[in-house]
């Protein structure tokens, strides 16, 4: 007989694993699009970097593959240490050209969509059914946590010492992680599955898209996932705009690192812990319309900034001899529309994945999990389908002209809300 596994090992393991698989993500968007925006890469060339996260909107169809083929713990260590060769064999190079950068951001993209297929398995296999809460809440905050301190600190490294430097200690990260799983010895075996649940989630859809379909809600909810975060680019474009300012890279490493990922996990937090709350004052209809519509007043203000501020590059001497100077003015006011924002993409977020998951609990239970799955697919792709297209328009058309645009879909997300079902979360008394 296994021996037990203590609560704080298993919520410990869980903590290290999301950790590690958030340092891609704050790799590629905290640190990596202003290292190349100040090598001269256009909007439109960082805004086609996105479709290397393509890996993420595929993990649904190969999900099933790896589920039933080899061990949890052979996945992990297979993806973790891949990713950690991978980001040596880029540190041998100090600028590494577009097409190297780009197959090496999608070995890590693939990587660590595995590493994430196979650490939600480990985590329904390890925790208790009264440990789900306290799971989902280190999974958005450990992976988020990752996301700061790796994306902000490589993003220093980089410009205090070179980016062979940050490649270096990319990959040591990962090496010590891989050691770390390895240790652990917490990882379950694999279980023997039967060879007709291995199904592909193409087919899982093909087989059930009408009963999907006819889940109640379900139609809007696709519909309100494709373009609720349309507007998110603008949060995204907007680091981009300070290198063009000539803000130096340290300082963006703290405000586009820490501050603005901190801001992300409060409203995370905030949004989560009304949801959960003994009231049954907070639905998710209600915390997305308020969130929703703070987020269209801080993109107007990002949009009256830019305006003002212009494109020219500030005057760093000036804004270090006075606190009065304009550019710092602007500057400060510019971060806390930024923060607020980041704040509103975390509330919203939580909101959302939560109406998902109400959503799915009221299929069928046969495929509850195919719905909640194709729900996040299609959340993941309406995200980087326009992401991947918006730094073209912003070459094409101007700044200004697309945080308008940015400004007009986060006030359209507003009607669209309008029409969500006030759907009620069962809490306990």
């Amino acid at each position: 007989m296994s021996t037990p596994i203590s609560y704080f090992s298993r919520l410990g393991t869980l903590c290290l694993l999301y950790f590690v698989q958030g340092a891609p993500y704050g790799f590629q968007t905290s640190c990596l699009p202003l290292i190349l925006r100040k090598q001269g890469l256009t909007y439109s060339q960082l805004g086609a970097l996105k479709l290397l996260f393509i890996p993420w909107v595929c993990k649904p169809f190969y999900a099933p593959i790896m589920e039933g083929y080899k061990s949890d713990l052979w996945w992990l260590v297979v993806s973790m240490s891949t990713m950690a060769v991978t980001c040596l064999a880029a540190s041998l190079v100090d600028n590494l050209p577009l097409v190297a950068l780009s197959v090496t951001l999608f070995i890590l993209n693939l990587s660590s969509a595995t590493q994430d297929i196979t650490v939600d398995s480990v985590a329904i296999k390890i925790l208790n059914p009264s440990e789900l809460g306290i799971g989902n809440t280190i999974q958005v905050v450990a992976y988020k946590l990752g996301a700061v301190c790796v994306g902000g600190s490589l993003l220093w490294i980089a410009e205090s010492m070179g980016n062979s430097y940050m490649w270096t200690v990319f990959s040591m990260l990962y090496l010590m992680a891989s050691f770390m799983v390895l240790t652990l010895d917490i990882i379950p075996p694999k279980q023997p599955k039967a060879k007709d649940e291995t199904l592909s989630f193409f087919m899982l859809i093909k087989n059930n898209i009408g009963k999907i379909l006819r889940v109640k809600n379900t139609t809007w909810m696709i519909c309100f996932l494709l373009l609720y975060k349309l507007c998110e680019r603008g949060e995204g474009v907007f680091p981009i705009y300070l290198v063009d300012k000539k803000i130096p890279l340290q300082t963006l490493a703290f405000w586009n690192g820490v501050v603005r990922s901190s801001a992300s996990i409060l409203g995370s937090a905030i949004s989560g812990s009304l949801l959960s709350s003994s009231t049954r004052r907070w639905t998710p209809k209600i915390v997305l319309v308020i969130v929703a519509s703070l987020r269209t007043i801080v993109l107007l203000s990002m949009t009256v900034l830019i305006s003002h501020w212009g494109q020219e590059p500030v005057d760093l001497v000036q804004m270090e001899e006075s606190y009065l100077a304009k550019d710092n003015f602007f500057f400060y006011a510019s971060m806390f529309s930024y923060c607020v924002g980041n704040f509103c993409a975390g509330a919203l977020t939580t909101a959302a994945f939560t109406y998902m998951m109400n959503l799915s609990q009221d299929a069928p239970a046969e495929i509850q999990s195919t719905h909640y799955s194709l729900l996040s697919t299609v959340e993941v792709f309406g995200k980087l389908a326009f992401a991947s297209v918006a730094g073209y328009f912003i070459d094409s058309l101007g700044l200004m002209v697309m945080y308008s645009v940015f400004t007009l879909l986060a006030a359209l997300t507003l009607p669209i809300l309008y029409f969500i079902p006030d759907k009620q979360i069962v809490k306990s008394d």
